[in-house]
């Protein structure tokens, strides 16, 4: 199938983008996707997010006051990169929960890429994803509410 639009990705046996007229294969996407991976990575180790000025504030969080399902993801991230999962649970326990199976569809796409074996890849239907959009409402709405036990989900 050809894609009309540049920048957008096809759906041809090689699943490149299309960029500038040129397309960029599968293996480089991954590549790049990596190298940014693991430059977020390095700054985020090096630049503490509890501290004030590293990062911008959440917008949501700015604009409302309430906490996004997203508030407390760089410290979490952070928190792991230095061994601590029992901290990063408490800044963003959505995040956590989501990086195993990030990292595996990211692992999976890597290895096909390069056509190396690799095992089964995630496929997720439509009732899992819209299960998952729920979950993630949830969570955000719960995260919100000041009476305990649910304080704890927030950051």
């Amino acid at each position: 199938m050809q894609v009309q639009d540049k920048g957008l990705l096809t759906t041809d046996h090689h699943r490149s983008i299309l960029m500038q007229g040129r397309r960029v294969s599968a293996r480089a996407q991954y590549v790049l996707a990596g190298a940014l991976i693991l430059m977020a990575a390095t700054v985020l180790y090096f630049l503490d997010p509890r501290e004030p000025g590293n990062y911008p504030v959440c917008p949501f969080l700015g604009l409302t006051g309430y906490h996004c399902p997203g508030c407390g993801t760089l410290r979490a991230l952070h928190q792991l990169l230095y061994g601590n999962p029992m901290s990063a649970l408490g800044y963003n326990l959505l995040t956590v929960l989501s990086l195993p199976v990030l990292g595996y569809a990211f692992v999976v796409g890597a290895l096909r890429a390069f056509r190396v074996p690799a095992p089964a890849s995630v496929f997720i239907n439509s009732k899992l994803i819209w299960g998952l959009v729920f979950g993630i409402v949830t969570f955000w709405v719960l995260r919100n509410i000041p009476v305990e036990p649910l304080q704890a989900l927030a950051p």
